[in-house]
């Protein structure tokens, strides 16, 4: 029996995926990111608070994957977004550049966001939770990442959320200015609200 079964991509994220049929095998997909979608890495010290925007555009790429469904979980193989980590411009000049050092720019250009399974209660459900693994400069982490809100349109879905995470994660320290008298907080939270479409 074949079931209509919503399912979507994540992104970047933290990202996510367009519609298929319900079944036991193996599918495959290709889908692109809207240049609508947008991404953001934001933090706090104990001055002020700061937001650093993804510039990067999107519409050139298409990701390809697998899945297949199980249970309650979709299973998801090759689905993994690049993300130039000089892209991210955080509004102020000596903020990009301690950004872009705690993160190891030079070393390693791209944050990995790659969405292993979905979460959902059954078949024609749309996924609350996703399984996502996040590498940042060398380091993956994996992490349950909810979705707060999903939008249907014709050949298309918008997915938005947030995810909480630490610096430390990754093996990495908090960036700090003026001999140490602003300290950047461990924890930063990932922002994302992406456009996908199905490539037909």
């Amino acid at each position: 029996m074949r079931r209509r079964f919503t399912k979507l991509i994540i992104l970047s994220g933290i990202l996510f995926l367009p519609s298929q049929l319900y079944s036991q095998d193996r599918n495959t997909e290709k889908i692109s990111l809207s240049d609508e979608s947008n991404l953001s890495i934001n933090g706090t010290s104990n001055v002020n608070d700061f937001s650093c925007g993804l510039e990067q555009e999107f519409s050139s790429d298409t990701l390809s994957f697998s899945y297949q469904f199980e249970h309650n979980r979709v299973l998801i193989d090759g689905n993994t977004l690049y993300l130039n980590a000089d892209e991210f411009d955080c509004g102020k000049r000596g903020i990009n550049r301690d950004f872009r050092k705690t993160l190891k720019v030079n070393e390693y250009p791209h944050i990995k966001i790659t969405l292993k399974e979905l979460f959902v209660e059954d078949a024609v459900a749309l996924p609350d939770e996703a399984l996502v693994s996040i590498e940042i400069a060398g380091t993956a982490r994996d992490y349950i990442v909810p979705l707060a809100e999903i939008e249907n349109f014709e050949n298309s879905i918008r997915v938005s959320g947030e995810k909480a995470l630490n610096i430390s994660d990754f093996e990495l320290e908090p960036p700090s200015a003026l001999f140490g008298l602003v300290k950047v907080r461990d924890e930063l939270k990932i922002e994302f609200n992406l456009l996908i479409s199905q490539n037909l």
